[in-house]
């Protein structure tokens, strides 16, 4: 049961890294500015709700569609791994697209996807849900998912405390960590083929 537990706590910490709700932050606060604190709930519920459902539903029916693709994990991890060290290295370096005209209701589709469950994101659960049950797979999903709505409900209170720069610099480290998981992804694949050693 612990490690059961362990997992699920694992793969949400591996999500939410990978979802960077702090990156957001920005954006929603710019998409709800003047709103009234209960049009900012709605938003963060809709939002959240949408990333839960597109994240789930990826997790189930990712490894078929490496089936039906007839895609190797290996493969999907080595070249996921360096499409997650590619978007990783874009916000590390400030190079991302922010979205920051999306503005109102209309800024929580783009604020979801692509920036929250974005090809990284679906990258890697199509690798997870090929090693984990659903059992394991929809809390972890629901765990981050539910993280991402406490970042958008305390958003108010995180840009008071950590400022612009404190928002930026704890998306890149965000960033620094889904590095660190393609780097090890790209090396898994490559210890399967062979290539390198361990």
């Amino acid at each position: 049961m612990m490690e059961i537990i362990m997992q699920i706590g694992l793969i949400a910490f591996q999500l939410f890294a990978m979802l960077n709700p702090p990156s957001c932050i920005p954006i929603f606060l710019a998409a709800t500015e003047g709103d009234e604190r209960k049009k900012r709930a709605r938003m963060a519920r809709a939002a959240t709700l949408l990333t839960f459902v597109l994240m789930a539903v990826f997790a189930l029916i990712g490894g078929h569609l490496l089936t039906a693709l007839d895609v190797s994990l290996e493969a999907m991890k080595f070249g996921g791994g360096i499409l997650l060290l590619a978007l990783s290295l874009s916000t590390v370096l400030g190079l991302d697209d922010e979205l920051s005209r999306a503005d109102g209701e209309g800024a929580i589709v783009p604020i979801v996807t692509p920036l929250l469950v974005g090809p990284g994101t679906l990258t890697l659960l199509t690798v997870i849900s090929a090693y984990n049950p659903p059992h394991i797979l929809l809390p972890s999903v629901a765990i981050a998912s539910l993280s991402a709505y406490a970042c958008f409900r305390g958003a108010d209170l995180l840009a008071r405390a950590l400022g612009s720069t404190g928002i930026k610099a704890l998306a890149r480290l965000m960033a620094v960590l889904v590095a660190a998981m393609a780097a090890e992804m790209i090396h898994s694949a490559l210890l399967a083929w062979g290539i390198a050693e361990s």
